[in-house]
């Protein structure tokens, strides 16, 4: 499984690690890392202090190459772009926005820069501005997406189609099955998130990876806001959410178990395939062998009808 972002990326996989506040930190980031992907530290909600302590302690862990999530919506973006090229962070990835001079400034001083896009005309305008890669955010997926996202099924062609940079998919892909359908549909690399909140090296707490093991294909509520949609795990509490500031003030804690089930918290469709709480590594494994599978499959198939 090979495609021109593992040169772009410097990776073996063609595999990212969706930055997901307060959880992609230094343990699953260098785990994935380890295993051959692009871990992203989800840089919204540390300070510096903590942003330091991250890289640090990633590097650590591993000496492969890592990302940076900068959220150009949430305060402190243009500090956390400052730390990245302080701590010469060599990838950076872009989403909650795409402003010119941050991804001037990044492109400047030599950083790959993929940016999170929604819709067509958002791809088309992150290649005008000279990015890496574009990561399609399908409506599937967990946390934070436009207010008319698209799924992507439809989403991942339509960009391919519209772009000659490299596109990442996101969004409803959680095993090897997800990642040939994504690849066929024009991607050339994967970005998942909700897979790898059940995994041993994730660090939130057990109660939280024992949900999403007991999760079904139902168990997650797109919830609409002015400025935004939100995809949470499904319970009383997120129905009854009115208006953005209850929205952050009722988002859980996810190093504390207590009540998980009613808390308020971000997980994607795929938390209905999800039965298994094994390590990063066992992971992509995993991924790699349904991948090969899928293949297989696809190209039997295609035999029958010559």
């Amino acid at each position: 499984m090979k495609s021109r972002l593992c040169e772009i990326c410097s990776i073996r996989v063609p595999l990212f690690l969706g930055p997901m506040r307060l959880v992609s930190t230094a343990p699953l980031v260098a785990a994935f890392c380890q295993a051959g992907g692009l871990g992203c530290l989800a840089s919204a909600g540390l300070s510096e202090k903590r942003f330091r302590l991250e890289v640090e302690e990633i590097r650590k862990q591993t000496s492969s190459p890592f990302a940076v999530n900068i959220a150009w919506t949430t305060p402190g973006a243009q500090k956390v772009m400052a730390w990245c090229l302080a701590e010469s962070i060599g990838v950076v990835i872009s989403s909650a926005g795409c402003p010119e001079a941050g991804l001037s400034r990044l492109k400047e001083k030599g950083l790959t820069v993929l940016q999170v896009v929604a819709n067509v005309d958002q791809a088309r305008n992150a290649e005008g501005l000279g990015v890496d890669g574009v990561i399609t955010k399908g409506y599937e997926s967990g946390g934070l997406n436009a207010r008319q996202a698209v799924a992507s099924l439809p989403l991942i062609p339509m960009v391919a189609d519209a772009v000659s940079i490299p596109v990442i998919a996101a969004g409803g892909i959680a095993d090897g099955r997800g990642v040939a359908a994504a690849l066929a549909l024009g991607a050339e690399g994967v970005l998942m998130g909700t897979r790898f909140l059940a995994s041993q090296e994730c660090p939130i707490h057990p109660n939280y990876k024992e949900a999403i093991l007991r999760g079904s294909d139902t168990d997650t509520i797109d919830a609409q806001f002015q400025r935004f949609s939100v995809r949470l795990w499904k319970n009383p509490t997120a129905l009854n959410l009115s208006g953005e500031e209850p929205l952050w003030e009722a988002m859980a804690d996810f190093s504390r178990g207590d009540d998980a089930i009613n808390k308020v918290w971000s997980v994607g469709q795929v938390a209905g395939l999800i039965t298994r709480c094994p390590s990063v590594q066992e992971i992509f494994e995993d991924i790699i062998t349904g991948f090969r599978e899928a293949s297989s499959r696809l190209q039997k198939i295609s035999s029958l009808s010559t």
